[in-house]
């Protein structure tokens, strides 16, 4: 299996959880950038997991009980594809919020 296949099947697994959590993180890119507060920062880190726990339940009360056997069948287990979409939400709003820091001068 290439990384463009696994790329795809994550993509395919955490479409909703990446784009709720964009939204979320461009939104908190953009009170970041307008007002400046390290209060700020940090609150979005912590709101940032109620978020995705949020999406977490919604995502699996709308995903077909069914389809979780096809990426097992891939050789992911669900709490790997969970782990890959979690980290890689955090580390874009990590480097979102760092560039509105250092864009606004304050960092």
């Amino acid at each position: 299996m290439t990384l463009k296949d696994r790329i795809y099947i994550i993509w395919s697994f955490g479409k909703l959880q990446f784009t709720i959590g964009a939204v979320y993180n461009l939104s908190c890119a953009w009170l970041l950038l307008n007002s400046m507060s390290y209060s700020l920062l940090v609150d979005s880190f912590i709101l940032k997991a109620v978020v995705y726990a949020l999406t977490l339940y919604l995502a699996s009360q709308f995903r077909k009980r069914d389809s979780v056997f096809f990426y097992i069948n891939l050789g992911f287990s669900q709490r790997k594809l969970h782990l890959i979409v979690l980290l890689l939400d955090f580390l874009a709003l990590a480097l979102l919020l760092t560039a509105a820091a250092i864009i606004h001068g304050q960092a």
